[in-house]
């Protein structure tokens, strides 16, 4: 009896120990959280292991009503280059000067092969994610348009040359100064000054 005491003892100073030393380092300043500074290791994968399991346990179980749907695609495409565009391009996009400050970086988007579902998206898109600067559209958009969104995204790597020009042509050239670098080389591991991100 005694040992399993001295056992569950020692297991809670230990986390009250953890606990303590981890209030002392945040408390101290001692985490940099500018954006120009790229995170530990321990930040990066704790908050990517929560982000994952948080978007796959309320990402609704459906479908995308839209999915392929022409139309949907078009009203998604004129979402995105008001929304969405400038953090987180397109194919044929040149890298904005917003997006290079970003940190996290935000993800190229569109691959249907890898990456969220159809309703990750939907739910990423409708919540946002704290501490990113990714918005929550749910309060300027309805579920329709969030969908046509995510339609619109799976179209990305298919995106035609007329589409690209409009996309690239919708904003002011002072904010497009960059390298158009092809949007399928873009990662979301990428530092977020680099020249181009690859």
């Amino acid at each position: 009896m005694k040992a399993s005491w001295i056992v569950a003892l020692t297991v809670l100073g230990t986390i009250v120990a953890a606990a303590v030393t981890a209030l002392v380092v945040l408390g101290l300043g001692a985490v940099n959280i500018g954006a120009d500074v790229q995170p530990g290791w321990i930040e990066a994968e704790l908050a990517s292991w929560s982000r994952e399991r948080t978007i796959e346990r309320r990402a609704p179980k459906a479908e995308n009503p839209y999915a392929g749907d022409p139309s949907a695609i078009a009203e998604g495409m004129k979402h995105y280059r008001a929304n969405c565009l400038i953090c987180h391009g397109a194919p044929g996009t040149p890298i904005t000067e917003i997006a290079r400050g970003l940190n996290p970086p935000a993800p190229a988007l569109g691959d249907a092969n890898s990456g969220p579902s159809d309703a990750e998206l939907f739910w990423v898109t409708k919540h946002g994610i704290r501490f990113t600067s990714m918005p929550a559209f749910g309060s300027t958009h309805s579920d329709e348009q969030i969908w046509k969104i995510v339609a619109f995204l799976r179209h990305l790597p298919k995106l035609t040359k007329a589409e690209q020009k409009s996309l690239r042509d919708s904003l002011d050239d002072e904010a497009w100064k960059g390298v158009v670098v092809p949007h399928e080389v873009r990662s979301v591991e990428a530092p977020p000054h680099e020249e181009t991100r690859n």
